[in-house]
């Protein structure tokens, strides 16, 4: 079983270039034996789930519903604020900070945008059908209300819309907290999301995605809770395959691809993901641009949503659970992906070789073969870029490709740096082997330790061509989103207890 976390954590999505870490107080184990929920009779199942929606429940403007909530800001200072109910449906409750500038329409619009695409989330995240503490629910967000608030929740998920402090020119999107989800101080107590005002107000689609990228990670949150109470077990998730998971969503939402991260990603306007930046040692590289968060985020949503196009182009394979899949797996680390990913290809059930290929599909999205198959926009835009360096330090999970004019015969390298060959449009990626042949030179670090040291890893020191025209970086569509732990960038662990 993992070590459990003393501290809560708190996961915020922040609509800016750079970002901010946040944290929380620490609670005793024993609080999690006395939560409310595991004292609770049994009874029928609480959940909604093939209710039709109703229509906003009537709320008399007349004698407002008005109630106390905890929040933090910016720089993890716990304060109180007083909110109203101004919209409910079946599926959720609307609380708008006071003074805030949210419409009764408004928030009553924001209702009926989760309500519809809480099914989507659920078809694509959520386990079905589950008995816990001797009763049943439908899915996890039932569960998770039922764990919180009783049978009085109503399976209305609270989302609490409110005016998120933080210095002047940067916004946070959004958090979730599961602070929340204990009987502890400045706790809520309630399965809830807090989503920022100012950013419904201003941009309407980045107020949903931040929605349906914190409601995945109050699902991830509710299977760590429902492991504990089945198992006495809380393992704790890699921070990148829950952040990678949330970052999915905007897709299954949408059904497009987010343009802040693709952009993100083609401009590469601090030059490190070039330089082996990515998901896999989260904000690692802050120290050379604070915006260099965002590599993260952009790669991590390209990697899952390869695996997916992968998974759906894969005979017999049932992508759909895919997502599923992970988030209810019983691993904590890497496992989690390539255990879903070697019914793809069982040769990925190695983390090295889905890495190499993946990586090789950033160099070659357009590949018949291990590309971004089905999706035009990534195969059309993605751009592969080779660096002129002789050597450079790599972090777990880092790949650089550099131009290879001859075989090239590595140095001895770190313990897990690997080469790998490529050819664009060539479906073979020479892995292993020395000499290594092809045009370009992967390397890349295969240490699944998210912990781990950098290694040296040698390039051939060619100077690649004159750098290719790309598209400028574009202003997105919604913000340019950041979602974090408190711990992000110091090993890469959720904070859970």
């Amino acid at each position: 079983m993992k070590d459990i976390f003393k501290l809560f954590g708190i996961i915020a999505a922040v609509a800016m270039l750079g970002f901010t870490v946040v944290g929380c107080p620490a609670s005793p184990r024993d609080e999690r034996d006395s939560r409310n929920g595991d004292n609770r009779e049994d009874g029928d199942d609480p959940s909604d789930e093939d209710d039709p929606v109703d229509e906003d429940d009537p709320i008399d403007e007349g004698d407002p519903i008005r109630q106390g909530f905890w929040a933090v800001d910016y720089n993890n200072v716990t304060y109180h604020l007083t909110a109203e109910l101004l919209a409910r449906n079946s599926y959720s409750e609307i609380w708008v900070e006071i003074g805030s500038g949210i419409t009764r329409a408004q928030a009553r619009a924001f209702a009926d945008a989760y309500a519809a695409m809480r099914g989507a989330l659920l078809d694509a995240y959520s386990r079905k059908n589950f008995a816990a503490s001797g009763r049943q629910f439908a899915n996890i967000l039932s569960f998770a209300n039922w764990l919180t608030r009783g049978d009085g929740g109503g399976g209305r998920l609270t989302i609490l819309l409110l005016d998120i402090r933080a210095p002047p020119g940067l916004m946070i999107g959004g958090y979730f907290h599961p602070r929340d989800f204990f009987d502890v101080r400045y706790s809520n107590r309630r399965d809830m999301v807090y989503i920022n005002s100012s950013l419904v107000a201003a941009n309407w689609q980045g107020g949903l995605g931040v929605l349906a990228h914190e409601v995945v990670h109050l699902i991830n949150w509710s299977e760590t809770e429902l492991a504990w109470q089945k198992h006495a077990q809380w393992d704790v998730m890699d921070l990148w395959i829950n952040e990678g998971l949330a970052e999915k969503s905007y897709y299954v939402v949408f059904g497009r691809n987010p343009a802040g991260r693709i952009n993100w990603f083609v401009a590469d306007p601090a030059g490190t993901i070039s330089r082996g930046n990515n998901f896999f040692v989260w904000n690692n590289h802050r120290n050379i641009d604070p915006r260099a968060v965002l590599d993260d985020y952009a790669t991590a949503y390209l990697f899952f949503r390869w695996l997916f196009l992968q998974a759906q182009a894969a005979p017999g394979v049932d992508h759909a659970r895919l997502l599923r899949n992970m988030v209810t797996s019983s691993y904590s680390d890497h496992r989690i992906v390539t255990s879903a990913a070697r019914e793809i290809n069982s040769a990925w059930a190695n983390w090295g070789v889905l890495l190499k290929t993946w990586l090789a599909a950033n160099f070659d999205p357009a590949n018949s073969v291990f590309g971004y198959a089905g999706d035009n926009e990534l195969r059309g835009r993605l751009v592969g870029r080779r660096i002129g360096d002789a050597f450079l330090s790599l972090y777990p999970g880092e790949g650089v490709f550099s131009v290879m004019n001859a075989p090239f015969a590595p140095p001895a390298s770190g313990p897990n740096v690997r080469y790998a060959g490529l050819t664009p449009g060539s479906g073979n990626i020479s892995f292993g082997a020395s000499p290594v042949t092809g045009n370009t030179l992967l390397t890349f670090n295969i240490n699944a330790n998210i912990g781990g040291s950098t290694e040296v890893g040698f390039l051939t020191g060619v100077s690649p061509p004159a750098a290719m025209s790309s598209d400028p970086l574009l202003l997105p569509e919604y913000y340019l989103l950041v979602s974090l732990w408190d711990i992000a960038g110091r090993g890469g662990k959720e904070v859970r207890r």
